[in-house]
């Protein structure tokens, strides 16, 4: 019955396939916005339509058609219109000062029948990037923006299966006086300082680890994980999966080994600080091929504050799993939180006195020091999740005595910062034994917030593209200050805070989530290469020191090989500062952006990096967001449903010239289809091939096509895989 069912499906998508020859719109613009991966059926679903005023794309005006019924929502596949409506001009046709565009919206929440659409403007005769509407639409998304952690493992080989050719490289990291056998950065000729260090993630485009950067993004990822533990799936293609416990737990357990060395590396159960290199030399070709050494900063008082938090909560996480070795794994964590903290109470004079010069930076870059406050305020965390491990009084009486002394209660200003303190605080608050006077604070604070980045700029439509940041937020990591804005929404439902504005809570997360996504005045999905995942512009450049500029990495679209897909940008920063540049200077703040990753002295560091805390606020966002709203309606059918191939799939050479290789490993002998299609889904040609167990290797010609970026989709008993092609 399995192979009947297969069959079917086959010839279910062969038949998709010839119903789609004309779909998608002639033209398309990039001045009608849309979330381009898509909406759950019952969400809000707003289209912004833009017609730029101010900043780099001033000149490219765009006049909408503004009469009654000149917007449809069209099918893809088909070109049929099912919903008809009329602009809602935004601000009496106003500039937004913020992105420098005036704009409409249209709203189309109604439509809510799974598949794949596109907005059109009938008096322009143009269309919105394609979208689809379903319950299933971002599950991928989230499996990429989580692989992102796989690439950037230290000391691991990216070997395929589990990454396409293209990305792989052996382990980094590891060869003489680097992360086995690092040295003191105080005494590096001194062979009995070498430390075992190994381990762990690149923070960012840098290849060095910081104990102090890990606070929140580990308490970020492992508090999603606890809120919705089965939105998180064993199949993300990485060596441990299938082995029964979600793929983010895996991962994480590679940052928490390292730090389990790092604590381990100082003897005292204190924790070292950071781990890296001297010097600002490039990362060569591969990182594997880096042979600078490296050395660590030992014990400070920021890092074994942090240790104690991330240790405490994790091992609960590890605690609860079914795996009897994991439960001796959380356990360990606990106890080492534990004696971390006792270690905290001895160096900080029981929390009265902190280290806050530790870093030198001989080691760069990257100041890991935290100043006097954030300490005390990853304190009183490491106390909460101490305090919900063990029962201990002690911790609770250590939160009492500072919680007022930190951010966000000593400012009663609960905003997208210090988010690892801010949810630990929330936490407390609703614990049986917290003192009943603390916990009224806590939540009555965070109970008038709705000014903060929250329902009262919604409401009051100060954003035209809904998801409202002061100008003081574009700044330096902007995307990771727009999920957090997102997740301080989701918090008032979860700890259960004016309940009766839960839904439009939820309705204003969905909206920094949707800007992300391309609903921005850039019209860019703000993760990279992610066309083969329903991204049509997206980040095409990385500041990375292995993705970097003029590199076979370089860029997504015109390079050999370009970025993997999934790595968040740090975004707009309206403060970035090369004057001389523009964009990113001298924009309107949502406009500060460039998609370019030169190094000194453009300083593209400042807008391109990623980061692991900028990718784990957003995967914290998207995978609430999925788990509130991704069970509203029956799965879309389609090829976006479809299993994928991509990573069984190859196209030889990228830029082609005249023709191509695709390169495919079957898992059986199977009928494939092949579509051929141009930027706008135009069906090109089409042709039904024989493969066979094993690598397989097609020649197709692009001999008569001009230059461009072109689609290949592979059809087959086992799914969908969707290539582009660049063609020189």
């Amino acid at each position: 019955m399995k192979n009947v069912h297969r069959r079917n499906y086959f010839l279910f998508l062969l038949m998709s396939c010839t119903f789609q020859v004309l779909a998608g719109p002639k033209t398309t613009t990039e001045f009608i916005k849309v979330d381009q991966f898509g909406y759950f059926c019952q969400s809000k679903k707003i289209a912004v339509i833009a017609d730029p005023q101010v900043g780099f794309n001033a000149s490219q005006t765009f006049a909408p058609g503004v009469g009654n019924n000149q917007y449809q929502i069209r099918r893809w596949d088909d070109d049929h219109v099912v919903f008809t409506g009329t602009l809602q001009i935004w601000n009496n046709g106003n500039t937004h000062s913020q992105s420098g565009d005036r704009g409409w919206w249209f709203d189309f929440s109604t439509v809510s029948t799974p598949g794949s659409y596109y907005v059109y403007d009938v008096a322009n005769q143009v269309g919105s990037f394609r979208f689809d509407i379903g319950d299933k639409i971002y599950d991928e998304v989230l499996r990429q923006a989580v692989r992102m952690f796989f690439y950037q493992r230290i000391n691991f080989a990216k070997n395929p299966p589990y990454v396409e050719p293209k990305w792989a490289d052996a382990a980094c990291y590891g060869g003489p006086n680097q992360d086995k056998a690092a040295r003191s950065r105080y005494d590096k000729s001194n062979p009995t300082t070498a430390r075992d260090v190994s381990g762990g993630w690149w923070d960012a485009g840098d290849p060095n680890k910081y104990t102090t950067f890990t606070f929140d993004p580990l308490l970020n990822m492992l508090e999603a994980y606890r809120l919705n533990p089965t939105v998180f799936k064993d199949n993300y293609n990485i060596p441990e999966s299938g082995n029964n416990i979600p793929d983010l737990l895996d991962e994480i357990k590679w940052e928490l080994d390292w730090l389990k060395r790092m604590q381990d590396a100082t003897g005292t159960n204190g924790f070292m600080l950071k781990v890296g290199v001297d010097n600002f030399n490039e990362v060569p070709a591969l990182p594997s091929l880096d042979t600078r050494p490296r050395y660590w900063v030992g014990e400070c008082t920021s890092a074994t504050i942090t240790g104690a938090a991330i240790f405490a909560c994790a091992g609960q996480v590890y605690k609860s799993l079914p795996d009897p070795a994991l439960q001796a794994y959380g356990q360990d964590l606990i106890d080492r939180a534990v004696k971390a903290w006792a270690r905290a109470l001895v160096t900080t004079n029981n929390l009265s006195t902190f280290e806050t010069t530790c870093d030198d930076q001989n080691i760069t870059s990257g100041d890991a020091d935290r100043d006097v406050e954030g300490q005390l305020g990853n304190a009183v965390a490491a106390a909460i999740y101490l305090l919900e491990a063990t029962g201990n009084n002690s911790y609770k009486t250590a939160i009492d005595a500072n919680y007022e002394k930190i951010r966000p209660v000593k400012e009663n200003y609960w905003v997208s910062y210090n988010m690892g303190v801010s949810f630990a605080l929330l936490k407390y608050a609703g614990m049986p034994s917290a003192t009943p006077a603390v916990a009224s604070k806590i939540k009555g604070q965070k109970a008038n917030m709705n000014y903060a980045f929250s329902i009262n700029n919604y409401q009051n439509k100060t954003d035209l593209y809904r998801a409202f940041m002061e100008d003081w937020a574009h700044h330096w990591g902007s995307n990771n200050i727009r999920s957090n804005s997102g997740l301080l929404n989701l918090d008032f439902i979860h700890f259960g805070i004016n309940t009766s504005q839960h839904a439009t809570y939820y309705e204003v997360a969905e909206q920094y989530l949707h800007w992300l996504h391309g609903v921005n005045p850039l019209t860019m999905v703000m993760l990279s290469n992610m066309y083969n995942y329903g991204g049509e512009k997206c980040v095409n450049e990385l500041y990375h020191g292995w993705f970097k500029d003029k590199s076979d990495w370089d860029n997504a679209l015109t390079s050999p090989k370009g970025p993997p897909p999934g790595y968040v940008t740090g975004g707009p920063n309206k403060d970035f500062s090369v004057k001389t540049i523009s964009p990113p200077a001298a924009q309107p703040p949502q406009k500060s952006y460039k998609d370019w990753n030169f190094s000194w002295p453009e300083n593209s560091w400042e807008i391109s990096e990623p980061a692991i805390y900028y990718q784990a606020a957003y995967i914290a966002l998207l995978s609430r967001i999925i788990a509130a709203g991704g069970t509203a309606c029956s799965p879309a059918t389609g090829l976006h449903d479809a299993p994928r191939l991509e990573e069984r799939m190859q196209v030889l050479p990228q830029p082609s010239q005249g023709a191509f290789t695709l390169v495919y490993a079957a898992n059986e002998q199977t009928p494939c289809r092949l579509n051929f299609r141009d930027a706008h889904g135009r069906l090109l040609w089409a042709k039904t091939i024989e493969a066979a167990v094993g690598n397989n290797q097609f020649e197709l010609s692009t001999q008569d096509f001009p230059v461009g970026i072109y689609v290949l989709e592979l059809l087959t008993n086992d799914g969908v895989g969707v290539k582009r092609v660049l063609v020189q």
